[in-house]
Protein backbone atom coordinates (compact mmCIF):
# COMPACT_ATOMS: atom_id res chain seq x y z
CA UNK A 1 0.00 0.00 0.00
CA UNK A 2 1.60 3.29 -1.12
CA UNK A 3 -0.25 5.49 1.34
CA UNK A 4 -1.53 5.31 4.89
CA UNK A 5 -5.07 6.68 5.08
CA UNK A 6 -6.56 8.49 8.05
CA UNK A 7 -10.31 9.06 8.08
CA UNK A 8 -12.92 9.09 10.76
CA UNK A 9 -13.40 5.39 10.21
CA UNK A 10 -9.70 4.82 10.87
CA UNK A 11 -10.03 6.52 14.22
CA UNK A 12 -13.00 4.29 15.00
CA UNK A 13 -10.93 1.27 14.00
CA UNK A 14 -8.22 2.36 16.42
CA UNK A 15 -10.81 2.39 19.19
CA UNK A 16 -11.96 -1.07 18.20
CA UNK A 17 -8.37 -2.28 18.50
CA UNK A 18 -7.95 -0.80 21.99
CA UNK A 19 -7.86 -4.20 23.59
CA UNK A 20 -5.36 -5.84 21.27
CA UNK A 21 -2.08 -4.42 22.61
CA UNK A 22 -1.14 -7.90 23.79
CA UNK A 23 -1.31 -9.24 20.23
CA UNK A 24 1.74 -7.28 19.03
CA UNK A 25 4.07 -9.98 17.74
CA UNK A 26 7.35 -10.71 19.47
CA UNK A 27 8.81 -11.02 15.97
CA UNK A 28 9.02 -7.21 15.95
CA UNK A 29 12.59 -7.28 17.28
CA UNK A 30 14.61 -4.15 18.07
CA UNK A 31 16.50 -4.66 14.81
CA UNK A 32 13.32 -4.26 12.74
CA UNK A 33 13.67 -0.51 12.22
CA UNK A 34 17.41 -0.88 11.61
CA UNK A 35 16.63 -2.77 8.40
CA UNK A 36 14.35 -0.02 7.09
CA UNK A 37 15.87 3.29 8.12
CA UNK A 38 17.67 5.35 5.48
CA UNK A 39 21.26 6.34 6.28
CA UNK A 40 20.54 10.11 6.44
CA UNK A 41 17.74 9.41 8.90
CA UNK A 42 19.97 7.14 10.95
CA UNK A 43 22.33 10.10 11.33
CA UNK A 44 19.44 12.39 12.28
CA UNK A 45 18.37 9.95 14.96
CA UNK A 46 21.93 9.63 16.25
CA UNK A 47 21.98 13.41 16.71
CA UNK A 48 18.79 13.52 18.77
CA UNK A 49 20.51 14.85 21.88
CA UNK A 50 22.18 17.59 19.81
CA UNK A 51 18.74 18.59 18.53
CA UNK A 52 17.56 18.91 22.12
CA UNK A 53 20.47 21.00 23.36
CA UNK A 54 20.59 23.31 20.36
CA UNK A 55 16.84 23.83 20.21
CA UNK A 56 16.47 24.54 23.91
CA UNK A 57 19.36 27.01 23.78
CA UNK A 58 17.76 28.81 20.83
CA UNK A 59 14.37 28.96 22.55
CA UNK A 60 15.88 30.38 25.74
CA UNK A 61 17.93 32.90 23.77
CA UNK A 62 14.72 33.91 21.99
CA UNK A 63 13.04 34.85 25.26
CA UNK A 64 11.03 31.66 25.87
CA UNK A 65 12.68 30.51 29.11
CA UNK A 66 9.49 31.01 31.14
CA UNK A 67 7.38 29.05 28.64
CA UNK A 68 9.89 26.21 28.68
CA UNK A 69 9.85 26.12 32.48
CA UNK A 70 6.05 25.92 32.43
CA UNK A 71 6.19 22.88 30.14
CA UNK A 72 8.34 21.06 32.69
CA UNK A 73 9.77 17.58 31.98
CA UNK A 74 7.99 17.47 28.63
CA UNK A 75 10.78 19.61 27.17
CA UNK A 76 13.72 18.19 29.12
CA UNK A 77 15.99 15.71 27.28
CA UNK A 78 16.03 13.43 30.33
CA UNK A 79 12.42 14.09 31.31
CA UNK A 80 11.07 10.69 30.27
CA UNK A 81 10.38 7.86 32.72
CA UNK A 82 10.08 4.10 32.55
CA UNK A 83 6.58 2.95 31.74
CA UNK A 84 4.20 1.29 29.33
CA UNK A 85 3.70 2.24 25.72
CA UNK A 86 0.29 3.47 24.53
CA UNK A 87 -2.33 0.90 23.61
CA UNK A 88 -4.26 1.23 20.33
CA UNK A 89 -6.97 3.84 20.67
CA UNK A 90 -7.87 7.50 20.23
CA UNK A 91 -5.54 10.16 21.59
CA UNK A 92 -4.91 13.90 21.60
CA UNK A 93 -1.60 15.28 20.29
CA UNK A 94 -0.02 18.64 21.07
CA UNK A 95 3.01 19.62 18.99
CA UNK A 96 5.83 21.80 20.32
CA UNK A 97 8.33 23.11 17.77
CA UNK A 98 11.75 24.03 19.15
CA UNK A 99 14.68 25.79 17.51
CA UNK A 100 14.97 27.71 14.27
CA UNK A 101 15.53 25.64 11.14
CA UNK A 102 17.57 28.13 9.11
CA UNK A 103 17.78 25.88 6.03
CA UNK A 104 14.31 24.37 6.26
CA UNK A 105 12.63 22.98 3.17
CA UNK A 106 9.18 23.39 1.69
CA UNK A 107 6.38 25.95 2.06
CA UNK A 108 6.26 25.62 5.86
CA UNK A 109 9.89 26.67 6.38
CA UNK A 110 9.16 30.22 7.53
CA UNK A 111 12.41 32.16 7.72
CA UNK A 112 11.27 34.24 10.70
CA UNK A 113 9.54 31.49 12.66
CA UNK A 114 10.04 31.84 16.44
CA UNK A 115 12.26 29.24 18.16
CA UNK A 116 9.34 28.03 20.29
CA UNK A 117 5.88 27.34 18.86
CA UNK A 118 3.02 25.65 20.72
CA UNK A 119 0.42 24.30 18.32
CA UNK A 120 -3.21 23.60 19.13
CA UNK A 121 -3.99 20.01 20.17
CA UNK A 122 -5.32 17.75 17.41
CA UNK A 123 -6.84 14.25 17.32
CA UNK A 124 -4.47 11.38 16.72
CA UNK A 125 -4.56 7.61 17.02
CA UNK A 126 -2.44 4.61 17.87
CA UNK A 127 -3.19 1.51 15.83
CA UNK A 128 -1.81 -2.00 15.46
CA UNK A 129 -0.11 -3.28 12.31
CA UNK A 130 -0.41 -6.94 13.22
CA UNK A 131 1.24 -8.15 10.00
CA UNK A 132 4.41 -6.23 10.87
CA UNK A 133 3.99 -6.76 14.61
CA UNK A 134 4.26 -3.05 15.42
CA UNK A 135 2.15 -0.12 16.53
CA UNK A 136 1.20 2.73 14.20
CA UNK A 137 0.80 6.46 14.85
CA UNK A 138 -1.40 8.84 12.87
CA UNK A 139 -2.52 12.43 13.30
CA UNK A 140 -5.80 13.77 11.97
CA UNK A 141 -5.44 15.73 8.68
CA UNK A 142 -4.55 19.40 9.09
CA UNK A 143 -2.04 21.97 7.88
CA UNK A 144 0.61 19.32 8.40
CA UNK A 145 0.22 15.87 9.89
CA UNK A 146 2.24 12.73 10.52
CA UNK A 147 1.74 9.04 10.10
CA UNK A 148 4.00 6.02 10.40
CA UNK A 149 5.03 2.95 12.38
CA UNK A 150 6.51 2.52 15.87
CA UNK A 151 9.17 -0.16 16.31
CA UNK A 152 10.22 -1.69 19.66
CA UNK A 153 13.71 -0.64 20.74
CA UNK A 154 14.40 -1.40 24.41
CA UNK A 155 12.71 1.28 26.59
CA UNK A 156 11.54 3.34 23.63
CA UNK A 157 9.77 3.00 20.30
CA UNK A 158 11.47 4.19 17.11
CA UNK A 159 9.19 6.08 14.73
CA UNK A 160 9.60 5.83 10.95
CA UNK A 161 6.99 7.86 9.12
CA UNK A 162 6.22 10.71 6.80
CA UNK A 163 4.63 14.17 6.69
CA UNK A 164 1.49 15.18 4.78
CA UNK A 165 0.33 18.73 4.02
CA UNK A 166 -3.05 20.44 3.89
CA UNK A 167 -5.31 19.13 1.14
CA UNK A 168 -3.56 15.78 0.83
CA UNK A 169 -5.60 12.69 1.47
CA UNK A 170 -2.95 10.44 2.97
CA UNK A 171 0.58 10.08 4.30
CA UNK A 172 3.29 8.61 2.10
CA UNK A 173 4.95 5.45 3.33
CA UNK A 174 8.34 6.04 4.93
CA UNK A 175 11.07 6.13 2.28
CA UNK A 176 8.85 7.28 -0.59
CA UNK A 177 9.93 10.95 -0.32
CA UNK A 178 13.11 11.75 1.64
CA UNK A 179 12.04 15.37 2.17
CA UNK A 180 8.86 14.18 3.89
CA UNK A 181 10.39 11.35 5.91
CA UNK A 182 10.27 11.77 9.68
CA UNK A 183 12.18 9.77 12.28
CA UNK A 184 12.09 9.91 16.03
CA UNK A 185 11.53 8.09 19.30
CA UNK A 186 8.50 7.69 21.53
CA UNK A 187 9.03 7.55 25.30
CA UNK A 188 6.72 7.35 28.34
CA UNK A 189 6.32 10.56 30.35
CA UNK A 190 4.24 9.14 33.20
CA UNK A 191 0.84 7.55 33.52
CA UNK A 192 -1.20 7.99 30.31
CA UNK A 193 1.31 10.45 28.83
CA UNK A 194 3.97 10.01 26.15
CA UNK A 195 6.11 12.16 23.91
CA UNK A 196 7.32 11.65 20.36
CA UNK A 197 10.69 13.33 19.74
CA UNK A 198 11.45 14.19 16.09
CA UNK A 199 14.98 15.58 15.50
CA UNK A 200 15.94 17.78 12.53
CA UNK A 201 12.57 17.45 10.73
CA UNK A 202 13.61 19.41 7.58
CA UNK A 203 10.79 21.93 7.91
CA UNK A 204 10.16 24.57 10.56
CA UNK A 205 12.30 23.61 13.52
CA UNK A 206 15.29 21.65 14.80
CA UNK A 207 13.17 19.49 17.07
CA UNK A 208 9.49 18.66 17.29
CA UNK A 209 8.02 17.23 20.48
CA UNK A 210 4.52 15.73 20.28
CA UNK A 211 2.76 15.19 23.59
CA UNK A 212 0.33 12.25 23.39
CA UNK A 213 -2.49 11.83 25.92
CA UNK A 214 -5.76 9.85 25.89
CA UNK A 215 -8.64 11.57 24.08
Amino acid sequence: MSRLRLTLSALCLALALAGCAGTIKSAATPSGWQKLIREPDRKRLARLYSAWTRSLAEAKAGGSAAQLAALGPLVLPDGSVEGNFPAPGAYTCRTIKLGHRANGKGPLAAKNAPPLMLLEPVPCSIGADEDAGVLTFMQAPGKQWLGGRLFPDDKRLVFLGSLALAGETGVRRYGADPDRDQVGVLRPMGENRWRLELPWPNWQSNLEVIEITPA
